[in-house]
């Protein structure tokens, strides 16, 4: 007996904690003679990897520094010439470049170092 009074407690307990619905008077509300399901296509454009891109199979996580040095180089660099690919020069002609282009960049030897990196991350 005390078994089905626990039963009936918890249940009724449950029942009144229960989400209440909401029955809306439809009397006064003629119902619609066609329903029309509208689906809309929109392009997206991915400005992370452009769909006419393919992407590379040995596509490299970024740490942040990685990233902040990404930003600087594609930031910096192209204010004044289109990027260049990280793999159209070696790792060993890259060091000359960046220096080259310093000051003409106004970046700090640090910045360089790490858009080196960044460079070196994707040869």
């Amino acid at each position: 007996m005390k078994t089905k009074f626990i039963l009936l407690t918890s249940s009724l307990f449950l029942f009144s904690c229960a989400a209440k619905s909401v029955v809306a008077d439809t009397s006064k509300t003629p119902a619609p003679q066609e329903i029309k399901v509208v689906q809309e296509v929109v392009s997206v454009e991915n400005a992370v990897v452009p769909e006419t891109k393919s992407v590379p199979k040995n596509m490299v996580m970024f740490t942040r520094e990685l990233y902040e040095s990404k930003n600087l180089y594609e930031n910096s660099c192209n204010k004044c010439h289109s990027l260049y690919a990280p793999n159209e020069f070696t790792k060993e002609q890259w060091p000359k470049i960046l220096k080259s282009m310093q000051k003409n960049a106004e970046l700090s030897d640090s910045q360089i170092l790490g858009i080196q990196d960044y460079i070196n991350s994707q040869i």
